[in-house]
């Protein structure tokens, strides 16, 4: 059993919510309370505490934890009445009561021992401006220096998802600091501090590390942020690869130009947005201890809540885990947790706002809008979304991601904000729900009279105000004529394609959430053609267990309905780090232990990810595939290990339904080349056509200097291409494409030409690759090289 830990504090709901919010992290762990009296009356208790320590203490010791000092006698007392071999097992620490409950919890769920468990919650007074305890041998043991120096590699460098990802990676038993040349490191356990330091592609910053587990991680920490977080080499959809300054944005003759957010047309009322408030009002008489553990449990609730929410949502869950955060808002408690939290929250969007980084700037919304979601777990609503919203151009600071589908949902045509950036995620959601966004106004349409019609052209970032009625009008019937072809394309691509010489195509999304899975549905997808289920676990705080995969799972399958879906099994390393797992660059990189490879090295979590998903199959389609075969004894391995799967969920009695068929991903060039090996194993492959291409052409998807190489019309990748699907054709298997290649309206009708019958693709793309290919001709026997 692990360790075991007993909270002691004067308050009995103090003593119960920090245990609450501690078991939340580490639900393997004994974690008793013992606060107040036997009576319920303020004070410690010397029969509570023992009773606590009898049950927490399970044979390998027990961590106590207490509040104020009065509580320490207390506390030595009942563990002077025990048994000599169990006084010896116990741990009395002076640290933080809330932080140190969930650093000492992480640690024992882990498994650490006792004196482990209790330098965890030293570390945690450490990392809060507290002290080890001096003179005592387990803390004097923890001190263990290491730096490391390493580059940023993805463009956009560590804005909140990156810098969320650290913060989980460090563990309980290590503090990891962050810094460039000339500057003071930062604990990379406060995301918000990372953040605002605006680290960006291309810098080279300093690791520092100390705590029993430095060296490991920073090895985590450094293999994080050398792997580019899975983004390397990216950006935003339809955004600049870096956002440059804002302009100075002006309105000359009733034209103003600003910044293009979100391509789009509308004509409407222009309406401001109130903001959101700047304090709330402080409680008189409020007892900083109860505020504290109410805030504890806000907090809980809404990062729980918000874990849930997809990859934005789990980007503002680590938001509100902040450590540097909580610090400024336990500061003020003696104002109740409402005033303090928001008063630490609108600090922290300030600091961020005046950074200097535009892409700093841009998460100061995401501050705001995950702060409110703790204050509405505290019954402080601060909502600023109007129930009804219909035919307005919404004027505003700046916008969470979260409202932006509420504007819609609301009957807003589109906004315009004062802030903003193109990499902002309120930005890259309009994009995805073509909801045409104007940014960088600043204040040049504060005096326009709120209810004037504008014309908003989020393509070039103009907003007309007050046009002549005949130019309204021509841009009613351009926005008009617009929605109707995207609304057409979208209807036409509800019915399946069949090309004009009568060749079926499947036209497939690829998926990693539910949002995206309704998107996929909006959009006319036949089918999920890859559902990436590494999205699913990359940004949360501790590996998911098989209940929460299959249930993950199952809200993803429910929106699809009987559409067919193929899921693909973690695909671990690479460019795809997951920081509650041991991946790292050197081991897991790109020519390593990586997708089918790590999972045969880690049995139990391909069993119980496989048991996850034919549980929640039931009542599905759904087809498995495994990530980087290279050679037909992985594909029988993972062929077994779906069999053994559905075999123990039969034996149990669980309910579940058999994968339709069982496939590879061809993604190795010896795969492609000798694909005919697959025959009688592998049902289908699924081409994903990025990493082919890279390592066809020995160009790595995350380094600039090759990104020229990196050319999917390249003949070499055609006639591999070619060879992998004569013997696919020869041996009776399927070929889908999954890669950017399918969206390519230049490549997607080469594909088919070459027999592939599935393309899989972003769901934005669907509706435009359909009506290509219903004009499509397929001559008989075409072949491109």
């Amino acid at each position: 059993m692990p360790v075991g830990l007993v909270i002691v504090s004067h308050s009995r709901d103090v003593a119960v919510g920090t245990a609450e919010l501690a078991g939340q992290m580490a639900p393997s762990v004994a974690i008793r309370p013992a606060g107040g009296m036997d009576d319920g009356a303020v004070g410690t208790s010397f029969e509570l505490i023992a009773a606590a320590l009898d049950e927490a203490d399970a044979g390998d010791g027990a961590v106590v934890l207490y509040d104020l000092g009065s509580a320490l006698l207390t506390a030595e007392t009942a563990v002077e009445f025990l048994e000599p071999d169990r006084q010896g097992r116990v741990r009395i620490v002076d640290a933080p009561l809330v932080e140190g409950a969930i650093a000492a919890a992480v640690a024992a769920d882990g498994g650490a021992d006792v004196d482990a468990v209790a330098g965890a919650a030293r570390e945690a007074a450490a990392a809060w401006g507290g002290d080890a305890a001096a003179g005592d041998p387990a803390a004097d043991a923890v001190p263990v220096d290491a730096t490391r120096d390493v580059e940023i590699v993805n463009p956009l460098g560590l804005h909140a998802r990156p810098a969320a990802e650290v913060a989980r990676a460090v563990g309980a038993d290590a503090r990891v600091t962050v810094s460039r040349e000339g500057e003071d490191p930062v604990d990379v356990a406060s995301v918000l501090a990372v953040v605002g330091r605006a680290y960006r592609g291309g810098d080279r910053v300093t690791l520092a590390a100390s705590g029993a587990g430095a060296i490991d991680a920073l090895d985590r920490v450094a293999s994080l942020i050398a792997g580019g977080f899975g983004e390397a080499g990216d950006a935003a959809p339809g955004a600049p690869a870096a956002a440059g300054p804002a302009p100075v944005s002006a309105l000359r003759d009733g034209r103003l130009e600003a910044a293009a957010g979100s391509p789009g047309l509308a004509v409407g009322a222009l309406t401001p947005l109130a903001g959101l408030p700047d304090a709330l009002p402080a409680q008189d008489g409020a007892e900083p201890d109860a505020e504290r553990a109410r805030l504890d449990e806000a907090v809980a609730r809404a990062a729980a809540a918000l874990d849930g929410m997809g990859e934005f949502g789990r980007a503002h869950a680590a938001i509100v885990r902040d450590p540097a955060l909580r610090a400024d808002a336990d500061a003020a408690l003696g104002g109740g947790a409402a005033h303090a939290w928001w008063t630490a929250v609108q600090h922290a969007a300030r600091t961020l706002g005046g950074a200097g980084d535009d892409l700093a700037a841009a998460r100061a919304a995401d501050v705001r809008e995950a702060g409110a979601a703790v204050l509405e777990q505290l019954g402080e609503a601060v909502d600023r979304v109007p129930g009804d919203a219909t035919g307005t151009v919404i004027l505003a600071d700046d916008l969470g991601p979260a409202e932006v589908p509420r504007l819609v949902d609301a009957g807003a045509l589109a906004a315009v904000l004062r802030g903003g950036s193109p990499t902002a995620h309120a930005t890259i959601v309009a994009r995805g729900l073509g909801f045409p966004l104007v940014l960088a106004a600043g204040g040049a349409l504060d005096d326009v009279e709120p209810g004037t019609l504008v014309v908003l052209d989020g393509q070039d970032g103009t907003v007309r105000v007050d046009p002549p009625r005949d130019e309204a009008e021509r841009a009613r019937v351009r926005a008009g004529e617009a929605e109707a072809e995207a609304a057409r394309l979208r209807e036409e691509a509800r019915r399946p394609v069949v090309t004009a010489d009568g060749t079926p195509v499947v036209v497939a999304a690829n998926i990693g959430s539910v949002e995206d899975a309704r998107a996929a549905v909006a959009n006319g997808a036949d089918a999920v053609g890859l559902l990436r289920t590494e999205l699913l676990v990359l940004d949360l705080p501790e590996y998911p267990d098989e209940d929460r995969q299959a249930a993950d799972l199952a809200a993803i399958f429910d929106v699809l309905g009987d559409r067919p879906v193929t899921v693909r099994v973690l695909d671990a390393g690479g460019d795809k780090p997951v920081a509650t797992l041991d991946v790292g660059p050197e081991h897991n990189g790109f020519l390593g232990v990586r997708g089918l490879r790590y999972l045969m090295e880690h049995p139990d979590l391909l069993g119980t990810q496989l048991r996850a998903i034919l549980r929640a199959a039931d009542g599905h389609r759904v087809s498995v595939m495994a990530p980087m075969v290279t050679v037909r004894a992985e594909a029988e391995a993972f062929r077994a290990a779906v069999d053994d799967a559905a075999a123990s969920l039969r034996d149990e009695g669980v309910a579940f339904a058999a994968p339709e068929a069982v496939g590879i991903m061809v993604e190795v060039p010896a795969a492609a080349l000798y694909a005919d090996q697959f025959a009688g194993v592998a049902d289908f492959f699924s081409v994903g056509s990025n990493d082919l291409t890279s390592y066809l052409m020995a160009a790595e998807r995350t380094e600039p200097g090759v990104a020229s190489l990196l050319d999917p019309a390249s003949p070499a990748v055609g006639r591999v291409l070619d060879t992998l699907c004569a013997a696919a054709a020869e041996a009776g298997i399927e070929v889908a494409v999954c890669g950017e290649m399918a969206a390519d309206p230049d490549r997607a009708v080469e594909l088919v030409a070459r027999g592939v019958r599935e393309l899989s693709m972003a769901p934005a793309r669907i509706p435009a690759i359909k009506s290509l290919l219903r004009e499509a001709r397929i001559p008989p026997g075409a072949s491109v090289h």
